[in-house]
């Protein structure tokens, strides 16, 4: 075939994939959940935070990890950090079975994220196939300043949807929602649906599948490391072998909230220095006392995740009819005697009485044992979750789908309670209703290298639905001394540890309550604290209510409800700018105080404007400015601070704040480089250092580099050798006096010692000129 033949059918091809929606739908798009303290990137094929990765490759990240708290990124000593992320990954499985093709060896399996090792296998084209993702911002005042008419005050702030096929039929939906005020900014809540479509490749023109799936099994996994910027302190590296798995880390479960959760316990596995302090003396201090990269404690965060609703209409019915009227159908069934598709056909059981009172069924053998395998509710329905595990981070395809697979009808991973362990040491408990439940295995807890919990078996025809509801939480720390399962591989129940405990460095005693004498940093924002806190919290957000504990996510509204009480008011949207006298404006609109009426908050009485050195914080008060001052519906402060010198760099925000005290979230942050305002007309243009002699750099510019100053908001700067050559041509574009210049040529080549010439021109065509020297 000719090369023009063959283009030309590569076209025909391609056009015929774009009709058809093929191309379309293999596109991998992330967005970002930025509105809280928690930042977490979500993707179209199922992954969460990243493709799942434990290896040495995953130390460094452009976007966030979970990151608690945001904007974490630092420099300490020189070396770059990418701060403090706490997350190796996350996804969902899924694993179902056509009615006409039963048994493991025909079981249909998507692993949509979280599959992988060392490094993250492929899922997109694999396990998922992208559909689409989506975006809303739902807060009352948009980036303009102004009013947000399609305001809805019973959503969250941030909405995020995207969309995916799978090889099994099932297509995925997941609604992610964020807020960003105070007490309610610490968690994600994501909402599942997943609807039998019979669309196996993201081909939305086609169907593939129609017959009835069986054994649906549902899985989803986290991956949890508190954090990197710790890990990294103390190795130099997210350390996976001995560190997050089998090492410093505890996997926890907290069944009175359906939470999991994970803490940095040890230093080098043996050693137990919780939270992972910064290791040099000097600068535990430091950030001790200041709260500079969120304090003392490198590694304090608790990220977890919970269930606050799983579907039990479509759960599968595992007892035959003819059994369902015999006393014995109405108990426990042997897991030895269930058939191979999962579906029990027998028991041992002699006699079963039903107990409302502790709901569940009461039987023993003819030796007057209990026989404890499966036990089953009113509908004949498997108990959910069906695992709830915590394991190593190798989830490798092959060992999910075979090996040792989280989603098998016919195996359950993490075995389940008896009569005999459950026990819950302190009220409120679940203890008797867990019985019959999937077990937490808090023998592997010290794996800790992922957290994953499934259910079903369910049963789906074409166009059923099944919806759950989850939510990833972090806070610092976990509630002190409450005893939950796990923390220690050799007794089921443990207290949770307290970080305002001793720190111990090198020997020597730093503090001996960490919380009394330092306090908390910045970012933890209100008395929301621990992840239990967090917890409780979104699942008030959830329910529109406080919750009573203990949680029962199958009793929960499948969707939620989104009506936070009292919301606080809105913070504005806000322009930062230079001025000709190298000061920093910071201006705003009324807009949230003519909003207040809809949101139907007191009055706000003043805004409070605040400035760090990192995005992080400590945040300092700068000016506050009283409500009713503004200039024609409009707000200014000038930050007049000499020790902000030109070419440094700092992070603004301005929050609003009514008459009841009830401040907004930090949601206008805003990173700003200090300069001097460019001229409103052009005239000498000058270049400093000139001359440039080697490493002659001025403060807040590489060493490397001269400024061209006396700039327009908008010009070009071409530079020339003595020769007359074009060495470089920069387009200036920003309302700023000045242009920091690398020396380097443009097609990158250091610039030699001698002379050289500028030529600066304005599209109104003004002109200045020049020359300067590099000595080298």
């Amino acid at each position: 075939m000719s090369n023009k033949r063959s283009t030309i059918l590569l076209i025909a091809l391609l056009l015929c994939s774009l009709g058809s929606g093929r191309v379309y739908s293999q596109f991998k798009e992330y967005k970002i959940h930025d509105r809280g303290m928690l930042h977490e990137t979500v993707y179209n094929d199922g992954e969460i935070g990243r493709p799942w990765q434990t290896g040495q490759q995953g130390n460094e990240t452009t976007v966030p990890l979970m990151e608690w708290p945001p904007y974490s990124k630092t420099i300490v000593n020189g070396i770059k950090y990418s701060g403090q992320h706490n997350i190796l990954g996350a996804g969902m499985y899924i694993g179902a079975n056509l009615d006409t093709l039963p048994g493991e060896e025909n079981r249909l399996f998507a692993l949509c994220g979280a599959v992988g090792a060392s490094d993250p296998e492929k899922v997109v084209g694999v396990w998922s196939f992208p559909i689409s993702i989506t975006e809303v911002d739902n807060y009352p005042i948009r980036d303009d300043g102004t009013v947000n008419p399609d305001y809805d005050p019973n959503d969250a702030e941030q909405i995020i949807t995207a969309k995916w096929s799978t090889p099994t039929g099932i297509t995925v939906t997941r609604t992610s929602r964020q807020f960003s005020y105070p007490d309610y900014d610490d968690f994600i809540i994501y909402e599942y649906t997943l609807e039998y479509t019979g669309d196996t490749d993201g081909n939305l023109a086609t169907v593939e599948m129609d017959e009835p799936l069986h054994d649906v099994m549902v899985c989803f996994n986290y991956g949890f490391a508190p954090s990197m910027y710790g890990f990294q302190r103390w190795y130099n590296e997210w350390k996976y072998d001995g560190g997050i798995y089998r090492g410093d880390l505890r996997g926890y479960f907290d069944a009175s909230l359906w939470l999991k959760f994970n803490l940095d316990n040890y230093v080098n596995k043996t050693q137990k220095i919780m939270a992972k302090p910064e290791p040099d003396p000097q600068l535990f201090k430091e950030f001790a006392e200041t709260g500079k990269n969120g304090g003392g404690l490198d590694s304090p965060q608790a990220p977890g995740w919970m269930v606050m609703y799983y579907d039990t209409t479509k759960l599968a019915n595992v007892v035959p009819e003819a059994l369902q009227d015999t006393a014995a159908a109405r108990g426990i069934y042997n897991q030895s005697e269930a058939a191979s598709d999962g579906r029990i056909r027998s028991s041992t059981v002699l006699a079963a009485e039903y107990d409302p009172s502790v709901n569940y069924p009461v039987a023993k053998n003819e030796n007057g044992d209990y026989v404890w395998y499966y036990e089953l509710t009113r509908n004949y329905h498997i108990k959910q979750p069906w695992d709830n595990k915590v394991s190593t981070g190798n989830v490798r395809s092959q060992k999910l789908m075979y090996q040792k697979d989280p989603f098998n009808p016919n195996t359950r991973w993490s075995g389940v309670y008896g009569p005999n362990s459950t026990t819950w040491p302190e009220p409120p408990s679940p203890s008797d209703r867990w019985i019959g439940r999937a077990a937490f295995n808090y023998r592997q807890t010290s794996d800790a290298g992922m957290q994953l919990m499934t259910f079903g078996p369910y049963t789906m025809n074409k166009g059923d639905k099944i919806e759950f509801s989850l939510a990833e939480v972090i806070g610092y720390g976990g509630q002190p001394g409450k005893r939950v399962e796990g923390g220690d591989a050799i007794t089921q129940w443990s207290q949770i540890p307290n970080w305002n405990r001793p720190v111990i460095i090198n020997g020597d005693t730093m503090t001996t309550k960490y919380i009394d004498d330092y306090g908390y940093p910045d970012y933890v924002n209100s008395d929301v604290v621990t992840v239990q806190d967090v917890a409780k919290k979104a699942l008030e957000a959830y329910l529109g209510h406080p919750a009573t504990l203990p949680a029962w996510p199958a009793d929960y509204p499948k969707d939620g409800v989104y009506q936070i009480p009292n919301p606080p008011p809105p913070a504005p949207a806000i322009v930062v700018d230079n001025t000709s006298s190298a000061k920093i404006k910071l201006h705003w609109t009324n807009a949230p105080e003519t909003f207040q009426q809809q949101q139907g908050n007191a009055n706000i009485v003043k805004y409070i404007i605040y400035r760090s050195v990192a995005g992080m914080g400590p945040w300092h008060v700068v000016d506050s400015v009283a409500v009713g001052t503004d200039d024609n519906g409009t707000y200014s402060m000038l930050d007049e601070d000499q020790s902000f010198k030109v070419g440094d760099t700092r992070y603004y925000a301005v929050t609003s704040v009514d008459a009841n005290g009830v401040e907004s979230g930090k949601t206008n942050i805003t990173n700003w480089r200090k300069d001097v305002h460019s001229v409103a007309k052009m005239g000498k243009v000058y270049v400093v250092p000139n001359p440039f002699i080697e490493k002659s750099g001025f403060a807040g510019a590489p060493e490397e580099s001269i400024a061209f100053y006396g700039l327009p908001t908008k010009c070009t700067i071409r530079i020339y050798s003595y020769a007359g050559q074009l060495v470089d041509k920069i387009e200036h574009d920003e309302a700023v006096y000045s242009h920091n210049k690398n020396l380097v040529t443009i097609n990158h080549q250091e610039l030699a010692s001698g002379i050289y010439f500028y030529i600066v021109t304005t599209p109104d065509g003004d002109r200045a000129d020049g020359k300067f020297v590099i000595l080298k």
